[in-house]
């Protein structure tokens, strides 16, 4: 289950990049759409370790820039 994980989460990964690179409107979303789908199935099948951090990793950035400007 940890391979499977891991696997689709290098996938959402690779979407994410490559929509951020695609100047084509269409092909950005059917990627960022790829990217939400294969997102999902790693918060299913993931370990609960790997979940945790895939969802508390994205808050503490969030609030770490919020905290940085705001202090500016």
């Amino acid at each position: 289950m940890l391979a499977l994980s891991l696997v689709t989460l290098l996938v959402a990964a690779i979407a994410l990049y490559i929509s951020y690179k695609i100047q084509d409107d269409v092909f950005r979303a059917a990627t960022r759409f790829t990217s939400l789908t294969f997102s999902l199935v790693t918060l299913f099948c993931a370990p609960w370790i790997l979940k945790l951090c895939l969802v508390i990793i994205p808050l503490v950035i969030a609030s770490i820039v919020s905290w940085s400007t705001e202090n500016v």
